[in-house]
């Protein structure tokens, strides 16, 4: 890999990124759980990457930020609010297909526009240049994550057996 081309520049964009990342992170996962109907970032995800069109398990699992064993759990909620219906796909009894009902379609405009909205107040302080330049850094930064896997979680050793040692 090579070398950044602007090592300070990319270092002082990181740690800014690091520090108002969680923050953004925090403040829209409020923003949806007071919306109506009440949604977690991954629900929100996951019904936008429903709406764009035919989606499998693993690609979902990758869009909503969450664990391909967690999908099943994360469509069966979205299912029981009314707001994705799922169907078989003929011919193949493993796949499925997942649409979005009137009201999951109605929710994910509603909270879309919310979140919006909300965000344009935050910016509006910006001028013109500066929030064009945000606008394509933060395009530019979900291309470079869409195509990232996220790190790995670190490697914790087993516990050690309980009671201690055995006697003899």
């Amino acid at each position: 890999m090579p070398p950044p081309r602007h090592p300070s520049g990319s270092r002082q964009a990181a740690e800014a990124l690091a520090r108002t990342a969680p923050l953004v992170s925090r403040w829209i996962e409020r923003l949806l759980a007071a919306h109506e109907p009440p949604l977690t970032v991954a629900q929100y995800l996951a019904l936008q990457a429903v709406a764009e069109g035919e989606i499998v398990g693993a690609e979902l699992a990758r869009r909503a930020a969450v664990s391909p064993a967690a999908v099943s759990q994360l469509l069966a909620t979205l299912e029981a609010t009314g707001l994705l219906a799922r169907g078989r796909l003929e011919g193949d009894r493993r796949r499925q297909t997942l649409d979005l009902t009137e009201q999951g379609q109605r929710a994910l405009r509603s909270a879309q526009t919310a979140l919006r909205d909300r965000l344009a107040g935050l910016l509006s302080d910006l001028p013109p240049p500066e929030a064009d330049a945000l606008a394509r850094l933060l395009e530019r930064l979900q291309a470079s994550l869409s195509g990232t896997p996220p790190p790995p979680r670190p490697h914790r050793p087993p516990p050690p057996p309980r009671g201690g040692p055995k006697r003899r």
